[in-house]
């Protein structure tokens, strides 16, 4: 039933009672004032007549001016006093509040722990109260009283969220799509906020794809669930030729493959390798053989003769030769297993769709910050095979916007702020430097959402006290609710000491015989320590009860705001993330473009004349080999320090002393 029917409900019988009890009074006045008006006067024998109790007297009593107003103001009078005297029951003479629904008293000592729940005026100074969610531009959090509770976009926190929430506590219900309508509301009258989303089951891309299109964004898909279906992404464009960026990639592909107790020689010696290799194909391919997969190839496909073939021509410079020849001290034995190594952890390269989807440049990073974009990344809740991939893509994301703010933003900030909403974090990969990126985004215009399901998840994908810097980035944090117990005692300790009043009762009965009954009664108060809310209390928390914990602030006890409550939900046109068909699939009829770099003749070692077809003695005999520079091509220019060496190198001029062949320049 409405809420104003119940207020009426109650108001009537309310108001009947006042204009009963108002009328009854009237008449005893007005019988008083007529008593006193005849000569009478108390004591003298007589007394004035009795009010009628009748409900017909009373009520025609109340149109009695000016006894009405007496007998009204009087009720009212009595009635605020005991609404007063109700309200006080919660306090005894020791400053004591009680709390009904744990069945124990705060007290306002403070002796140990001032904790408590936020109150009514601690909440308006923080957070937004609105019945009408379409004239806030805040974070929805839950809701109190009928009312949307948001947090203010513009308030001296930072925006990142931490959000926790076991399977099936509505995180994706309570909080990510009213998040992603309140992004579409800040761009009524602005530059509008463009989204950043992981989407564990394309559920969100399925209801959310279509409304944000509608709404004027660029929507783009990274399906790794269905490649077929996906936009494409070739991350060795965004290399561009930085040895960074190439770091970056195999830093971020070695630490979300292998097993999760890796040992730090294989996997060194495999990120050198990956390294050289991811320089050398994107400083000497064609542009169109510009991806991960020709990477794989090149591993996969040439022997280690002939990658020792293809690097041993590189000049000093080359930005590939120095992590290979790192690679290369190692034992064959070593380099061959380091071959294998690398080779298992980027066979999904295999997959002719995963290929595809990694070959074309469909998806610009920076273009977030430049307009209103929505990015969906899905991934799979199940398997952990693409986890790399999601993680490439989300790294990159960061690295990619600061960059762009940092040099093209007004004071460092991006045009169009971006929001990251990364719901089920742990499972989607271990996004490089987590740690270190949400502690400096907020000055970008950049921000996060970090939604996962319990703290061991954070702990097992962000180690060594990472989560713990990730979670205290977050000045708003959002409770659903938990079922373990490493949970439970963080958001219990979170809660805070509170001083409670403590009462023991002794009683000591002797009934040796009835006539020596000889009761004994002592009772004690004190006050004791106890958690806001304890382990348990925080896992039996009402389903569609929610706790928003801000920093600085009391926690603050809530409803759930399903998605459904907001207006927009209106707008949301499902759209199956199977029938997406992206531009690559213009192109399916071709085939897929391949590239094997190849020595020439001139430049294949021979045989040299001599004993035994060994190397003359003097090399500076024979006729230098010089490379054809059509077949690869390096950078021109050459660092300062090695200015005054050719662009072409001799195999053995005479100047130089041939090395031994596992030093560190063979």
């Amino acid at each position: 039933m409405n809420r104003k029917w119940w207020k009426l409900i109650y108001l009537l019988p309310i108001s009947l009672c006042t204009l009963y009890a108002g009328g009854y009074i009237a008449q005893f006045i007005r019988n008083y004032r007529i008593w006193t008006a005849a000569g009478n006067t108390p004591g003298n024998g007589s007394s004035p007549q009795m009010p009628s109790p009748h409900p017909a007297a009373c009520f025609q009593a109340v149109t009695d001016f000016p006894y009405n107003l007496y007998g009204i103001g009087i009720c009212l009078v009595v009635f605020g006093l005991l609404i007063f005297l109700l309200m006080r029951m919660g306090y005894d003479r020791n400053g004591e509040v009680a709390d009904r629904e744990r069945n124990l008293n705060y007290s306002t000592k403070g002796t140990y722990g001032t904790s408590g729940f936020m109150t009514p005026e601690e909440m308006h100074k923080v957070l937004e109260l609105t019945s009408d969610v379409k004239k806030s531009k805040g974070t929805i959090l839950g809701k109190l009283n009928g009312k949307a509770v948001c947090l203010p976009y513009h308030t001296y926190m930072n925006r990142n969220v931490a959000v926790y929430g076991s399977s099936g506590s509505m995180k994706s219900r309570a909080y990510v799509r009213n998040a992603i309508f309140q992004s579409v509301a800040r761009g009524i009258d602005g530059p509008g906020e463009s989204l950043i989303i992981t989407d564990p089951k394309s559920e969100l891309y399925e209801s959310m794809s279509v409304y944000l299109e509608n709404e004027g964004y660029t929507v783009k898909c990274f399906n790794l669930v269905n490649p077929e279906n996906s936009d494409s992404w070739n991350c060795l464009m965004e290399i561009n030729g930085s040895e960074t960026m190439a770091q970056v990639l195999a830093d971020v592909i070695i630490q979300n493959t292998g097993s999760a107790k890796g040992d730090h020689f294989w996997d060194n010696a495999e990120m050198n390798l990956l390294k050289a290799l991811v320089l050398y194909v994107d400083q000497g391919f064609p542009p169109e053989a510009k991806n991960i997969g020709q990477v794989y190839k090149l591993l996969t496909m040439s022997s280690e003769k002939e990658l020792n073939s293809l690097f041993d021509l590189l000049p000093v410079s080359h930005p590939a030769k120095v992590p290979y020849c790192i690679y290369k001290q190692a034992s064959d034995t070593v380099r061959s297993g380091v071959i294998i190594g690398l080779g298992a952890r980027l066979q999904v390269f295999q997959n002719k769709m995963i290929r595809q989807i990694t070959s074309y440049d469909e998806i610009d990073l920076t273009l977030p910050g430049k307009q209103k974009c929505a990015y969906f990344c899905i991934t799979s809740d199940q398997d952990s095979t693409f986890d790399f991939l999601s993680s490439l893509f989300m790294t990159f994301i960061f690295i990619k916007l600061v960059r762009f703010a940092d040099k093209e933003g007004e004071d460092g900030k991006l045009p169009v702020p971006v929001h990251i909403l990364a719901d089920e974090l742990a499972n989607t990969g271990a996004i490089l430097e987590l740690n270190k990126k949400i502690s400096v985004i907020r000055s970008r215009n950049l921000s996060i959402s970090c939604i996962f399901q319990n703290l061991p998840q954070m702990q097992n994908r962000y180690p060594l006290n990472q989560w713990q810097e990730i979670i205290g980035n977050c000045d708003s944090q959002l409770f659903l609710g938990c079922t373990d117990e490493v949970t439970a005692t963080f958001i219990s300790n979170r809660s805070g000491d509170v001083t409670v009043g403590v009462s023991s009762e002794a009683k000591q009965l002797n009934s040796w015989r009835v006539s020596d009954y000889t009761p004994e009664y002592r009772q004690t108060r004190s006050i004791g320590k106890r958690k806001l809310l304890t382990p348990d209390e925080i896992q039996r928390l009402p389903l569609n009860k929610a706790l928003i914990i801000l920093r600085g602030q009391k926690i603050l006890e809530v409803e759930k705001y399903d998605y459904t409550l907001h207006p927009d939900s209106k707008k949301l046109i499902p759209r199956k993330a199977a029938d997406h068909v992206p531009q690559w699939r213009a192109m399916a009829e071709q085939e897929e473009y391949d590239y094997t770099p190849t020595l020439a003749e001139n430049l294949k070692k021979k045989p040299r004349p001599g004993r035994s077809g060994r190397r003359p003695a003097f090399p500076s005999q024979e006729k230098p080999l010089r490379r054809e520079p059509d077949k690869h091509a390096y950078p021109s220019g050459q660092p300062e320090e090695l200015s005054d060496l050719p662009e072409e190198f001799p195999e053995f001029p005479e100047e130089i002393v041939p090395l031994d062949k596992d030093s560190i320049m063979s």
